[in-house]
């Protein structure tokens, strides 16, 4: 279906740039000669006075505009001069008049008539029918950025469940950007455009084509709330600030990235009554292989152990326990069970065997 929209699409752009030129091409001449006939004379004259007078013109000009109480009636008589308008015009509101004759559809009217008119509309329509396919084309883009982030495949219905449930606790909200929609069962352009929605994801799936009444394809904005997507946006991420959230909600004070031996940054440091945590928070993309997330947590695993051990040097951290905490965004419980077996069992060190490597629904306090 992706590939339908897509290939009908770029066929579409072809016939649009060529529609374009032929508007283009019909309006050029009737504008430059309606612009020659009234006023090319007009501007020449202007041209030879700026080449020769320069400043001297735009001095007067500027001295026309500075004196308010006569600005209208010094205006109307530069423009008499040069043959803009007519000598019979003496004042702004006569000038408007005029012009909005010229601009009065007609037969005889070299510039508005039945002709001028049918292109412009012809022109509102290629402008309408070039948003529709660039918003289509930004709304695809943006889908394959999403699908390879999340996945290396573009699980669809996964992907509606999870954004329904995001909907209904108002994570997500519907945008005011356009959705786009078209019927890839039906000849081409039979059914397609933009669309304004509010609607539930999960409802998606009950939008028919009103010819053939079969499922429309589709590409619908949402957004995050505000809250949310500057926490997503910040450094820290949404892993630490979730960890901050929960440590607020115990009342335990704590420290963002402080710096120690001016090239060790802890994302998280707080207290306990029997211990000091030094927290290092790494988001995975997790939809990856076992191998490739064991990888990358060996590697974190082992700066955080370097780090530690530099720091328990600082009398600070001197006669108190440290516990390092290895804080990843990994569901799978198992897995972390069996990363950090491996790992203690590699590293006998003290430090190697403090360390945790726990996701956050792990992290629990004596009071839960």
């Amino acid at each position: 279906m992706i590939e339908t929209v897509k290939s009908r699409s770029e066929i579409y752009n072809i016939d649009l740039d060529s529609s374009i030129g032929e508007q283009i091409e019909y309006l050029k001449p009737i504008i430059e000669q309606f612009f020659d006939s009234r006023f090319k004379k007009s501007l020449d004259k202007l041209s030879n006075d700026i080449e020769k007078k320069g400043w001297k013109l735009l001095t007067k000009v500027i001295k026309i505009l500075l004196k308010e109480d006569s600005r209208e009636a010094n205006i109307v008589k530069l423009l008499q001069q040069y043959g803009f308008i007519g000598r019979h015009h003496n004042s702004f509101k006569e000038i408007e008049e005029s012009f909005e004759k010229i601009l009065v559809p007609s037969k005889g009217n070299e510039l508005i008539n039945e002709k001028t008119i049918s292109t412009f509309f012809e022109g509102l329509k290629f402008i309408k029918e070039y948003y529709v396919n660039n918003s289509y084309k930004n709304l695809y883009n943006t889908n394959q950025v999403l699908v390879n982030t999340l996945n290396s495949e573009d699980n669809f219905a996964s992907r509606v469940e999870l954004f329904g449930k995001l909907y209904d606790a108002k994570i997500l909200t519907a945008s005011a950007d356009d959705a786009f929609m078209e019927c890839t069962n039906c000849d081409p352009l039979t059914y397609r455009g933009v669309f304004q929605l509010r609607l539930n994801p999960k409802k998606l799936k009950s939008l028919k084509c009103p010819v053939c009444a079969k499922e429309l394809t589709y590409f619908v904005p949402y957004e995050l709330h505000e809250d949310i997507y500057n926490i997503v946006k910040e450094k820290d991420g949404l892993l630490l600030n979730a960890l901050c959230n929960k440590l607020d909600t115990h009342n335990i004070k704590y420290q963002l990235n402080p710096t120690f031996l001016k090239n060790i940054e802890i994302d998280c440091l707080f207290k306990t009554e029997e211990s000091t945590f030094i927290v290092e928070a790494k988001m995975y993309k997790i939809n990856t292989s076992k191998a490739k997330l064991k990888s990358k947590i060996r590697k974190h695993f082992g700066k955080l152990v370097k780090d530690v051990t530099r720091l328990i040097e600082l009398e600070q951290f001197k006669n108190q326990p440290i516990k390092p905490i290895l804080l990843l965004n990994i569901p799978d419980k198992e897995l972390l069970t069996e990363v950090n077996h491996e790992l203690k069992i590699k590293n006998r060190d003290a430090i190697s065997r403090q360390v945790s490597i726990i996701n956050l629904s792990l992290l629990k306090f004596k009071e839960e």
